[in-house]
């Protein structure tokens, strides 16, 4: 069997396509991926070990402007190049995980005939899974309720959960310290601003790592690879050591699992690949959503962790450094508090979330 899977732009679109790629090449599916030729994608594919082909795809601007002319022209070269691999490669099925690469290459497989399936991991799907979904056969969600803003009938769609990548489950906690370096015995603070990393979170940890080096705490800090530079230079402005022991700070981390394992408590934004790695790390986390992401999607996510007890909501409103210490200290410093919150993520962990999606797509293969 061969199967095209589509998806890019952030580790949120990513990883759940890679999770289904792995779990397919486990049961010997041939796969190809395609991605954008310059996003996050070009470089974690092919370290995935995946065959891949870069599209120069580009995102339709949300307001009228000039761009939208170049941003024809290039989908339209992606559409094209989309129905030549398509044909030459005769996949069985084509997966699409959202973000604006799977528009073109999604669209070309249906246009050819092919069973098609795409997958939204927020409770607001994005614009390209909402117009996808009129053409595919399958429309697989992580939130029942993301179901609603779709016009189409719901013999299409099925409720999966997020999948989340195997590695992710059961790491032992004395390798992950002893892969990032870190001592056991201490309580650790993951912060994380998603797979691109998030400047505004970086603006406001000052506090917390002069907390953390005054009471013995470790800091893992995975800042993105653009945004490290500048945190390193307000570190040292604020006369703190990045090269201290306690403080691992990272531009970017693959093993993100090592991370998940190693941490008491998690400060993270809220894209739902996120969430889904968190819950099923089984640990307390302040989630600050970025306040730009489309419809607030990201607040909705964030919600419905805060609603369960496993998670503070932090808005970037309110954000400031002391307020975040603040946050964490009510947690990190009450035992009771964080073993209920990491009891709670672990109820909202969907871990056969993954087999439901092979399952959707094995069973409309052999329709």
């Amino acid at each position: 069997m061969k199967a095209i899977i589509t998806g890019g732009g952030t580790g949120g679109h990513i990883y759940p396509a890679l999770a289904v790629a792995e779990e397919l090449k486990n049961k010997d599916w041939e796969i190809l991926y395609l991605g954008s030729d310059y996003r996050m994608e070009s470089e974690i594919v092919p370290a995935a070990n995946f065959n891949f082909e870069g599209l120069a795809v580009r995102p339709l601007p949300r307001k009228i402007s000039t761009k939208i002319i170049s941003s024809i022209f290039y989908n339209s070269k992606a559409f094209f190049r989309a129905i030549k691999l398509i044909l030459e490669f005769k996949p069985d099925v084509i997966i699409g995980t959202g973000g604006f690469v799977a528009g073109p290459v999604v669209l070309a497989g249906a246009l050819l005939g092919k069973k098609t399936v795409i997958h939204e991991q927020n409770a607001y799907p994005g614009i390209t899974n909402k117009l996808l979904a009129r053409v595919v056969d399958r429309v697989c969600l992580n939130f029942p309720e993301a179901g609603e803003y779709f016009n189409i009938s719901q013999k299409k769609i099925r409720i999966t959960g997020n999948p989340v990548r195997p590695r992710i489950f059961n790491v032992d906690s004395e390798r992950a310290h002893q892969e990032l370096n870190l001592q056991t015995e201490l309580k650790t603070i993951l912060i994380t601003g998603g797979s691109l990393g998030a400047e505004v979170i970086n603006q406001n940890v000052v506090e917390l790592y002069q907390y953390a080096l005054q009471n013995n705490i470790q800091i893992i800090h995975l800042s993105g690879k653009k945004n490290y530079s500048l945190l390193i230079d307000q570190l040292k402005k604020w006369g703190i050591d990045p090269e201290k022991p306690q403080l691992k700070i990272i531009d970017y981390l693959d093993e993100m699992e090592y991370a998940l394992t190693a941490a008491d408590i998690i400060i993270a934004r809220a894209g739902a690949t996120g969430l889904s790695e968190i819950t099923s790390s089984k640990k307390a986390s302040i989630l600050i959503p970025f306040a730009g992401a489309a419809e607030n999607h990201q607040l909705l996510n964030a919600q419905a962790l805060q609603k369960n007890g496993a998670a503070v909501l932090l808005e970037e409103s309110e954000l400031s450094g002391r307020i975040l210490l603040d946050k964490v200290r009510e947690i990190i410093e009450d035992e009771e508090k964080l073993r209920s919150m990491s009891e709670a993520a672990g109820a909202l962990s969907q871990e056969d979330s993954l087999k439901k999606l092979i399952k959707v797509i094995e069973k409309l293969t052999s329709e």
